[in-house]
């Protein structure tokens, strides 16, 4: 029996059926053989999937290598929120907020977005430590901490205490010394171990000039 393509002979209708199959894709007159078109058509989704996901791939890849390690749109006045604590700038200060006489609690986490990100100026609990961590050594000042913070500071105001003649009057001191009042309180600096005290209104018993930081901090 010969292969009416090629020519060959073959001994059996077997071997001729299997050849034809095998070589020249002919396959039995009565099993149905899809078109080439559906064959064509049918490969196509797979070559675009698989050109989509190497496209995403690709994509996910080159994002990791150019985006900042812990990275977050998110800043207040160049001061940025990521996602996890920045150590290479690592120092602390202390505030404490008297109004009449009285020391108002400096609540805990400020600048900080809980499951999303840390703000290089920050607080971690209720004793007043404003902790200052940055991925660079810079200087950093009271005014950018209440923004962060969402409140209200200024030479005439803090909160929604404004000042008030001699009577409802506002001061700050760095260490125990009185800023003078031609100062910009919002400019003063943010340096390691100050002890920064805001005063509206009645005096204190006393004016802290130092805090017992922790070990450690």
């Amino acid at each position: 029996m010969k292969c009416d393509v090629c020519g060959k002979s073959f001994g059996s209708g077997k071997h001729l059926k299997q050849h034809q199959r095998d070589l020249h894709e002919i396959v039995d007159r009565n099993v149905k053989k899809p078109a080439l078109g559906v064959l064509k058509r049918s490969k196509k989704p797979v070559i675009i999937g698989v050109g989509i996901a190497t496209a995403v791939i690709v994509s996910l890849g080159v994002y990791t290598a150019i985006a900042p390690q812990g990275s977050s749109p998110l800043a207040i006045d160049g001061v940025q929120c990521n996602a996890f604590e920045q150590l290479l700038f690592h120092v602390h200060a202390h505030l404490d907020v008297i109004i009449n006489g009285r020391y108002f609690v400096v609540p805990s986490q400020i600048g900080i977005i809980p499951n999303k990100c840390f703000f290089w100026l920050h607080t971690h609990d209720e004793s007043g430590i404003i902790h200052i961590e940055s991925p660079a050594n810079k200087e950093f000042t009271l005014g950018q901490f209440f923004d962060i913070w969402g409140k209200k500071f200024s030479n005439s105001q803090i909160f929604e205490k404004a000042v008030n003649g001699t009577k409802n009057n506002l001061n700050v001191y760095v260490n125990g010394n009185k800023v003078p009042n031609g100062v910009n309180y919002r400019d003063i600096q943010l340096h390691p171990h100050d002890e920064i005290a805001i005063v509206y209104g009645t005096l204190p018993s006393s004016i802290p000039s130092n805090y017992n930081f922790p070990e450690g901090l």
